[in-house]
């Protein structure tokens, strides 16, 4: 006797797990064959609807009955039944969802599930996750990357083709890795979750040259019963079909079109550092003759890193000879112009990031650099700016400025005269250039390495050209028609261009001053074109050159752009939604002087759904302060606080009728790890984790306020009350953390005595302070809810670790002092106080003093670390601190917000810090100035704490 449900289940995995093996086996051998391989996904199995319910309905009856050994021998169907999944996937929750639509399964089956995918990946040449997503989520990366394109993603990937369709070439639809990777650039601007999947460039390539491949069209990367499937969905809606057949029109019209050579000399070749990322230099005619250099928008740099991006967004940037660092995420926004107080030195890269780690350094030094020495040229405009001229070529008739390093020599010509630069290191000369040179000039312009360009000129005609400096370089974005125009005062008959070695002959119309043509399908980079026109029996009559520019623009839907209206800008870039409202972002609004506008604050729950709206008057335009007074405000609001602990997304939009409008979205993100809570009538608060990780290793720890440092573990699966005070609550899986500061029981609290945050003294040494250091940016650094008073018990723990820190370095009687001042009504009547027990040496009173005259002065956080930078700097040789010019804000930082120390170099941080051991002058000076500033600026003023 046996049992026929058992047998009937076995043979029918047995048939669907042979039947699959058939179709994945032919298909993985038809994918070998094509010039671009393109792996076999669990999603084209090709099974009809019967057939693959067949096939679900198989699977869950297997997983409820247990899921035995015998017939996981055949394992293709649940590799096809977890791809389905992911292809209904949304983003929140696959295990939970997958576990309700399967009873039975267990959390210890989700190893061999992984197996499972990893095996098809072998045989059948299947698709492996890639990308940050698949390094933190080891499991779910594989059926969601068999899915393909799971649904809640296919609208922005169709609204991203129309976006980029004007920059598809043929070469980009034969290349999915490329076209992955160009898109993936495109994708800064959507949602996390989107660019999630982007970072995976080959498979966005893929899929998005099988959905360019229009109606009519095979495509070798994905099944046509896949394929339409897909578009049948993004078909649904309205906006999503029109974005998509636009995208497969503008394909269609390029796809075959090769560029057409005519006779060739050379060899090709390919310029591989993209000119898009480097500054552009230019002066500026004030008492003297300026330097500036305008800094480019690197987010492509970021694009597919996001170590990269983050550093990018969050670290501020030096630059070789400026007077000032480059604030955080300044670097990935266009037209932020830094002055030059010296020339950038030739043996230092011109842009670094103060804590980019060594990878990320590198590569700005290789993406960002200026024109090489040791003369830079630069033609005058009729509006006191002078813009380089990076081919080093000059025109009769014209006007230039000549900068060059100090120990060169200036062309010996009559029309050369010296002239004021405010920049230290270089000469500067105006070349005023007749309209006749005879050759002895020539040589001697030669010899600077200037050539003169005569008879021939070369610019763009048509479409307006993005960028056209008036000689040498021209920029076009990517997608736009680039035509030049090539004019001669001679009579030529063929004109010979160059583009990047490739040679093109063009006849010359006879009584024509100018020839006109176009470049089609130029890459994204700088391409080098020289044009040779030719007379009779091809003799040469004169040359000329050309640097031309292909930028891939980065589309900005959101804070508006350069010229607009209303222009909406934050630091660090793109925050999320906690950093938004919880105090870690700035936010600023560019707009006409004394208008006013309406600022819209929307948050929106899972389903994208509007759950509160709030509204708000403000003037332009809004500054650092100004945006941290409104948002304290709109914090505060009851409808935002009901409605902020449910949200996964805000949109913030500035709007003035016949001005404009901007707008800026931020999300809570993808997380894995993520905290919710319920709060009864009686105001008592249950803490409960969602743990969206693979695996089971998620731990928990909670901290009390009135014993910050000491953890105490909780199970990660079953919710806890919270204590009255809140508290900091930190949950870890693997690299994954979630920690937010729990919200209060104001009913409760009221009736409490006061919170007395009890911090262990510290041992003077640098591991002890920089242990504290790790305390405090654990509280700081946590997300707040939706609770008032839950940030200022966040600022009372903070309050007490730096009090701490001040106590081991500072000594006994500023700690005392500190004491006092915290517990005073007035901070500012101890000025004088604090004054006093910065030093007792002349020099030590003497820093004090000077520090004490500026404190009115140094009321923002730009002028306070300028300022202090000053006053510090020049006595850091005295204590043993020698060529580290970061010094003064890592003190600063020790002083305020000691948590920040932990995100320098460690050995850096560990050297300072001893030093500041031996001589504690230094940290009380820079606590002096904190406190002193803190105490001195109105209500909404600084965040300089403690």
């Amino acid at each position: 006797m046996y049992s026929i449900e058992s047998s009937s289940t076995a043979e029918l995995l047995q048939y669907l797990h042979e039947s699959l093996h058939t179709k994945f086996s032919e298909l993985h051998q038809s994918r070998r064959q094509f010039k671009h391989t393109s792996p076999v996904f669990a999603l084209e199995h090709d099974l009809a609807g019967d057939e693959l319910d067949l096939l679900t309905s198989t699977v869950r009856l297997e997983v409820r009955k247990g899921l035995g050994a015998a017939q996981r021998q055949w394992w293709l169907p649940f590799v096809v039944y977890a791809a389905e999944s992911g292809y209904r996937y949304v983003g929140d929750e696959y295990w939970p969802s997958f576990e309700r639509s399967t009873p039975g399964w267990r959390g210890d089956q989700r190893p061999w599930l992984k197996t499972c995918f990893q095996k098809f990946g072998t045989d059948y040449g299947g698709a492996v996750p890639t990308g940050a997503f698949a390094s933190n989520f080891t499991i779910i990366a594989w059926p969601i990357t068999h899915a393909v394109l799971p649904t809640y993603l296919q609208r922005q990937l169709a609204q991203l083709l129309f976006e980029f369709r004007d920059a598809l070439t043929s070469d980009l639809l034969d290349d999915p890795a490329n076209l992955g990777a160009r898109l993936a650039r495109r994708a800064s601007n959507y949602t996390e979750r989107f660019r999630i999947f982007c970072e995976n460039r080959t498979l966005v390539g893929q899929v998005a040259a099988a959905l360019l491949s229009g109606d009519e069209e095979q495509t070798p990367y994905l099944l046509p019963s896949t394929l339409k499937r897909i578009v049948d969905s993004l078909s649904g809606e309205r906006q999503a079909r029109h974005w998509l057949k636009s995208a497969q029109r503008s394909a269609s019209c390029v796809r075959g079109f090769q560029r057409q050579r005519a006779d060739t000399t050379g060899q090709n070749r390919t310029k591989v550092v993209s000119r898009a990322t480097d500054p552009l230099l230019f002066l500026r005619l004030e008492a003297g003759w300026t330097a500036y250099a305008e800094l480019p928008d690197l987010t492509s740099l970021g694009a597919g890193l996001p170590a990269v991006y983050e550093q990018l967004r969050s670290s501020r940037g030096t630059v070789n000879g400026a007077a000032r660092a480059v604030p955080p995420s300044a670097l990935l926004y266009s037209g932020q112009d830094v002055r030059l107080a010296r020339w950038p030195q030739p043996d230092r890269p011109f842009l670094q990031l103060e804590r980019g780690d060594e990878k990320t350094n590198l590569l700005l030094a290789d993406q960002c650099v200026i024109t090489s020495g040791p003369y830079w040229l630069f033609r005058r405009q009729s509006d006191g700016v002078a813009l380089e001229v990076k081919g080093k070529f000059v025109r009769p008739g014209h006007r230039y400025v000549l900068v060059m390093l100090q120990a060169a020599t200036p062309p010996v010509v009559p029309w050369c005269a010296q002239v004021a630069i405010d920049v230290q290191g270089v000469n500067a000369y105006e070349l005023s250039i007749p309209e006749q040179i005879n050759e002895s000039d020539a040589i001697a312009l030669n010899a600077s390495g200037i050539t003169v360009a005569s008879h021939v000129d070369i610019r763009p005609v048509g479409v307006v050209a993005s960028a056209w400096t008036g000689d040498g370089e021209v920029e076009w974005l990517a997608g736009e028609p680039a035509m030049l125009g090539v004019r001669s005062d001679l009579l030529p008959q063929r004109c010979r261009v160059t583009v990047d070695g490739v040679t093109y002959f063009l006849d010359w119309a006879l009584g024509e001053l100018e020839l006109l043509f176009s470049l089609h399908n130029l890459s994204v980079g700088t391409h080098d074109l020289s044009v040779v026109l030719l007379g009779d029996g091809g003799r040469k009559l004169a040359a000329g050159s050309l640097e031309v520019t292909i930028r891939d623009p980065q589309v900005r839907p959101e804070v508006a752009s350069v010229g607009e209206g209303i222009r909406m800008l934050t630091a660090p870039a793109r925050p999320t939604l906690s950093e938004l409202w919880d105090d870690r972002a700035t936010v600023t609004i560019d707009g006409p002087s004394g208008s006013s506008a309406e600022l819209l604050i929307t948050l929106r729950g899972s389903d994208d759904r509007a759950v509160a709206e709030l509204k708000r008057s403000v003037r332009l335009p809004v500054d650092e302060a100004s945006w941290k007074a409104t948002a304290k405000a709109i914090r505060t609001d009851r409808r935002f606080r009901n409605a902020y602990d449910q949200s996964e997304s805000c949109v913030v939009t500035v709007r003035r009728d016949g001005i404009g409008f901007a707008t800026l979205t931020c999300e809570r993100g993808f997380q894995a790890l993520r905290w919710r809570f319920a709060r009864s009538h009686d105001g008592q608060v249950v803490a409960s984790l969602i743990d969206r990780t693979d695996g089971g290793g998620t731990t928990v720890e909670v901290f009390d306020i009135e014993a910050p440092l000491v953890p105490i573990p909780k199970a990660p699966a079953e919710p806890f009350g919270v204590p009255a005070r809140g508290g900091l609550a930190i949950a870890r899986s693997g690299d994954v953390a979630a920690a937010i500061v729990l919200p209060t029981n104001p009913n409760a609290v009221l009736r409490l005595p006061p919170a007395q945050p009890e911090i262990p003294s510290p041992t003077r040494s640098a591991n002890a302070i920089l242990h504290l250091a790790r305390a405090h940016q654990r509280w700081l650094n946590a997300d707040l809810p939706a609770d008032i008073f839950a940030a200022y018990e966040q600022q009372m723990v903070g309050g007490a670790i730096a009090r701490s820190i001040g106590a081991a370095i500072g000594g006994g009687y500023w700690a005392r002092l500190e004491w006092r001042i915290a517990a005073a009504s007035e901070p500012a009547d101890h000025l004088q106080a604090m004054q006093d027990a910065v030093g007792v040496s002349g020099p030590q009173k003497a820093i004090a003093s000077t520090i004490a005259l500026n404190l009115y002065k140094w009321l923002t956080p730009n002028s306070l670390l300028s300022g202090f930078e000053q006053v510090i700097m020049p006595h850091l040789d005295g204590y043993g601190i020698a060529g580290r010019p970061t010094t003064p804000r890592l003190l600063l930082m020790l002083a305020g917000r000691p948590g920040y120390i932990t995100e320098w170099e460690t050995s850096e941080a560990e050297f300072i810090l001893e030093c500041v051991l031996k001589s504690p002058i230094l940290y009380r000076a820079a606590r002096f100035a904190v406190l002193g500033t803190h105490a001195l600026s109105d209500a909404a003023g600084v965040r300089w704490e403690y």
